[in-house]
């Protein structure tokens, strides 16, 4: 028999209780300030979604003007592949001088961000293009490979309309890409906003017509390096 009879069992149970109880209270205020620390941090992505950041980049090759580059940092929710799952999104698009012909360039890197862990993982588009009115440009390009940064691709197109719809949407601050995560898959839409330079962490945004500026002088500079050194036809 234990010690207190019938009486030492109840105050047992009644302790017994009190302790689950005190547990299950401990658990659920956990939960709570991990959902409330979960539904903080969603907020503080959320805010980042869009355009982070813009710089114009020359590139040079055998040190002659190469290439004239707009690189981009964006965030966006996928929710035509992962539920609305938190993407990051970067690369660059520009003109090119393919053995003395203007072609124009685009690189994708995309990877998922995992808000618990903030962990990225690479994930390679099947395919990249840009976007112009209720059309893309998918029938002007001529190569997609695999970048050698992880879970990228880098697409080259002909120069028309590729070329006129860079130069307009740098003019008007926006360039529209779109990319599919699966081979003949829902293309997700990217509206890159030319004119951020730079997001602070609370999503305020800084905006400067400078890296528009420097592309277009950049790209002046690289046709006429070209014109120049095109030999004459008969």
């Amino acid at each position: 028999m234990v010690a207190g009879g019938k009486g030492g069992l109840q105050v047992a149970r009644k302790n017994g209780i009190a302790a689950v109880a005190l547990r299950a209270g401990l658990v659920a205020t956990s939960l709570a300030a991990l959902a409330e620390g979960g539904l903080a941090q969603n907020a503080a992505l959320d805010a980042l979604i869009g355009t982070n950041s813009v710089e114009a980049q020359p590139i040079f090759a055998a040190g002659r003007l190469n290439a004239c580059t707009m690189v981009f940092d964006a965030f966006a929710k996928d929710f035509t592949y992962k539920q609305g799952g938190y993407v990051k999104i970067n690369g660059s698009f520009g003109l090119w001088n393919a053995k003395g012909q203007l072609g124009i360039t685009l690189k994708v890197v995309l990877h998922d961000l995992d808000p618990r862990t903030m962990s990225l993982t690479p994930s390679p588009p099947a395919s990249a293009y840009f976007v112009s009115g209720n059309k893309t440009t998918k029938d002007s390009v001529l190569f997609t490979e695999r970048s050698d940064t992880p879970g990228g691709i880098f697409v080259a197109l002909k120069a028309e309309p590729n070329f006129s719809i860079v130069a307009e949407g740098v003019q008007h601050n926006k360039v529209t890409i779109a990319f599919a995560r699966e081979r003949g898959g829902m293309d997700i839409q990217l509206p890159i906003d030319t004119s951020v330079v730079e997001t602070a962490q609370n999503g305020q945004r800084t905006q400067s017509p400078k890296a528009s500026m420097d592309f277009f002088q950049c790209g002046q500079e690289l046709l006429e390096n070209m014109t120049a050194t095109t030999p004459n036809r008969p």
